[in-house]
């Protein structure tokens, strides 16, 4: 169906303004409790909606999870390193700056030079550097493992 008449326009543009009024989460998120909101509505449509993947409100959900994303990207950028496949080394960083460390100043990975080589992405973290890495900051270990490692 092609939208090109000035009719099909109006009305597309109507229907979905009234859209917009039921469910704001459709729209870009610009602010905590919009972001809030979209997510309280994820989780509510995920518990109605169950396993069947053809129940249209699938569809819904990967809508809003895209404005919450959006969202998450503009406002946590070392979120969208992640998903460039950089997420191991965004992590680290993160976490270095949020302790105030400095690449001596983690063991758990072994010297200043093994640290630098695992920022710089020359070097991967073996399975003992992950299970140290989680244990000192909280973390789940497949947080530490490359992308196509984690299950």
């Amino acid at each position: 169906m092609s939208l090109n008449n000035p009719e099909q326009l109006s009305e597309l543009t109507r229907r979905f303004t009234n859209l917009l009024e039921v469910a704001p989460c459709l729209a870009p998120i610009y602010d905590e409790s919009a972001y809030q909101a979209a997510l309280d509505t994820i989780e509510a449509l995920l518990q109605s909606v169950g396993d069947d993947p053809k129940d249209p409100r699938h569809l819904l959900v990967e809508m809003i999870l895209h404005q919450t994303e959006a969202y998450e990207y503009r406002t946590h950028p070392i979120l969208s390193q992640w998903d460039q496949q950089e997420g191991t080394i965004a992590l680290l960083k993160t976490l270095m700056r949020q302790h105030h460390l400095k690449q001596s100043e983690l063991p758990e990975i072994g010297s200043q030079g093994v640290v630098s080589e695992v920022l710089s992405g020359k070097r991967s973290l073996n399975l003992v550097q992950v299970q140290k890495l989680a244990e000192r900051f909280g973390l789940e270990p497949g947080l530490f493992m490359p992308v196509g490692e984690r299950h």
